[in-house]
């Protein structure tokens, strides 16, 4: 929470945890009221998928969505839901130049003009609103692998010709943790996706609260 200047404290529930939870009948109530039990507040946060389909499983009494949708209506504002618009690379992709940074392995990529320039004719405007032309087709991840090739291309040229080492070396899901460690998170970077924005009222609620955990 330095971003904020605050003492807030983020405890990351594990992926298996969540799913071990979620298979067992109120799994989930049982999970976040432990969690409450030595945190002020529990945040689910899941990828949005596109409006039909929220509109599809938001139809389905039993899906996910709407069963953590349930205890979040049942914890009494302890708990609350914010659906990643688009995937997490929509988040990522708030700071181009930060993905730059990664690739080079030099924060100092930062402060170099050439990289700055590049970094500005590839950072889209909000990056939640980066969409699938058609069933298939570019969306945030994709969109963010064609800009990890274009960076790696940058630092060497000559993996134009080695499509393999190319994409062995482009941006893969398993590479966001390290990713995000180079992102900027600052006003200008936020405000590029509306469900960081709302994460982000969210932890700043909490920091002028009272600071807290989650």
């Amino acid at each position: 929470m330095k971003y904020y200047g605050c003492n807030v404290t983020i405890v990351y529930g594990t992926k298996q945890g969540f799913n071990d939870a979620a298979r067992e009948p109120d799994g989930l109530k049982k999970a976040v009221d432990a969690y409450l039990k030595r945190n002020d507040l529990v945040i689910f946060l899941i990828d949005a998928d596109s409006a039909k389909s929220q509109a599809q499983r938001r139809g389905e009494r039993n899906s996910l969505v709407n069963r953590i949708q349930a205890v979040v209506n049942n914890s009494a504002g302890k708990a609350i839901l914010i659906l990643m618009l688009q995937e997490l690379e929509a988040w990522l992709l708030v700071d181009c130049l930060g993905i730059c940074c990664y690739f080079t392995k030099n924060a100092e990529t930062r402060s170099s003009e050439e990289w700055i320039k590049f970094a500005k004719r590839k950072q889209p405007g909000k990056t939640n609103l980066i969409e699938e032309a058609e069933l298939g087709g570019k969306n945030a991840k994709e969109y963010l692998e064609s800009l990890s090739q274009e960076i790696l291309i940058k630092i060497n040229p000559k993996l134009k010709n080695k499509l393999q080492n190319l994409k062995e070396r482009q941006y893969r899901e398993d590479k966001s943790p390290e990713v995000a460690k180079y992102i900027e998170i600052s006003s200008q970077t936020i405000k590029r996706n509306e469900s960081l924005e709302e994460f982000a009222r969210r932890l700043q609620v909490l920091a002028e609260s009272d600071n807290g955990e989650i």
